[in-house]
């Protein structure tokens, strides 16, 4: 699945919806290669689906976008939590 240029508030509950179609179907990667602009609502949505992920015996992972996620992490305190849940790459 692949993420658009935002994930904030306006598009958690689209991107829900497809995040838990790509579970059902049992894939654990996305491509984020286009996002740059992420907000607290999204990286909760990231995090929850990373949990949701290891839940089910996976690792989510995540091309692209890495600093900008690691940057909002980093700036709400959740650094430990992304490299727990979540599997970066550029």
């Amino acid at each position: 699945m692949a993420l658009g240029p935002t994930l904030t508030i306006r598009d958690v509950r689209d991107c829900q919806r497809a995040l838990q179609r790509m579970a059902h179907a049992g894939a654990a990667r996305l491509d984020a290669h286009a996002l740059r602009v992420v907000d607290t609502a999204g990286l909760q949505l990231l995090l929850a689906a990373g949990r949701a992920a290891q839940r089910r015996g996976q690792r989510l992972a995540l091309t692209g976008a890495a600093e900008l996620l690691r940057g909002a992490a980093e700036s709400l305190g959740l650094t430990a939590e992304l490299d727990a849940v979540l599997e970066l790459s550029a």
